[in-house]
């Protein structure tokens, strides 16, 4: 028992030291979503701040594909170490509903660290749509769908998917059909080229192309109009009452993280999100800032599987 005692010192002793010098490599900070998308600019809008803080480089790999669960599969699996990091979307709430099986537990094998920041979602379609407002969108939408000719495109499980299908139940178009694509950012190029007419998508990724006139912004799914684009109506001014749809982004680490390193990258990502920097690149991207620590994005967490859960079971949307 004594030889077990001492055992247990000396390992204690090496994890010690090790923990207090995190991190002494660079970071790996992986986006579950193709380049371009919310997600992504979220990551790349904080990660010069987190590596300022950390004093290491955080190096950014997008892995994207299948509603983000590739890219959350890797870090799942990952070492509990704090080197290999998730940037989660809302996707990771959706998940387990959206699949039969997913190859780890949302909740088990995960530590949230710090829920980063949110923004709402925007109806938007091709120019060549012809609607200007949310009601003659409607009206435009009931005609294509009774033809069986109406599709949108998304992400499976981000965002502007949610919305999508909230949409649906929302006004009775439940024959529109989505077309699936490995991103948000990928999603809104066909939008703009015009091969799919329409999307819901978060204001960071639409926004650009709105002011360029490659898009239309037809609504804001929040309470509120959005600062970046005080001309578009909410949802609620269109004739949609209660329809809020937004994206978050969660900082997180694989399961097991000594708390020690879970603290140190929750400091730094609250300096971040102080940074002027980084508020001006949020800002500019429409992205508002949370900085919520462990338990209150766990909990976050939690409460989105559920709303979403009763959602999309109401929708009708059968898992892969």
């Amino acid at each position: 028992m004594t030889r077990f005692i001492a055992l247990l010192a000396l390992v204690s002793g090496l994890i010690a030291p090790a923990q207090a010098q995190y991190p002494n490599r660079p970071i790996r900070l992986v986006v579950p979503a193709a380049p371009g998308g919310g997600t992504d600019i979220v990551t790349r809008s904080v990660a010069p701040a987190l590596s300022e803080n950390l004093g290491q480089t955080v190096v950014i790999e997008n892995r994207g594909g299948a509603g983000g669960v590739i890219g959350s599969d890797l870090v799942a699996k990952a070492a509990p170490d704090g080197y290999t990091l998730l940037m989660a979307y809302v996707s990771h709430a959706t998940n387990p509903t959206l699949n039969k099986t997913l190859p780890y537990d949302t909740l088990r094998d995960f530590s949230p660290i710090t829920l980063m920041s949110h923004e709402p979602t925007l109806l938007v379609t091709h120019p060549s749509v012809p609607a200007n407002t949310l009601a003659e969108f409607i009206a435009w939408a009931k005609e294509g769908a009774a033809k069986g000719k109406l599709s949108y495109a998304t992400d499976p499980g981000s965002a502007g998917f949610l919305a999508g299908e909230l949409f649906k139940q929302a006004t009775g178009l439940k024959a529109i059909e989505y077309v699936p694509y490995k991103g948000s950012g990928p999603a809104a190029a066909d939008v703009v080229a015009g091969h799919v007419p329409y999307m819901w998508s978060v204001i960071s990724i639409a926004t650009p192309f709105v002011k360029q006139g490659r898009m239309k912004a037809l609504a804001t799914a929040s309470e509120k109009r959005a600062p970046g684009l005080p001309e578009v109506p909410t949802t609620a001014e269109g004739g949609l009452p209660d329809f809020a749809v937004s994206g978050w982004y969660c900082l997180m680490a694989p399961a097991n993280t000594p708390k020690a390193i879970i603290d140190r990258l929750n400091d730094a990502a609250q300096k971040a999100l102080k940074n002027e920097d980084v508020l001006k690149r949020l800002a500019a991207s429409g992205t508002q800032p949370i900085g919520a620590g462990p338990e209150a994005a766990a909990a976050h967490i939690r409460a989105e599987m559920a709303r979403w859960d009763r959602v999309l079971k109401a929708a009708g949307v059968q898992p892969n």
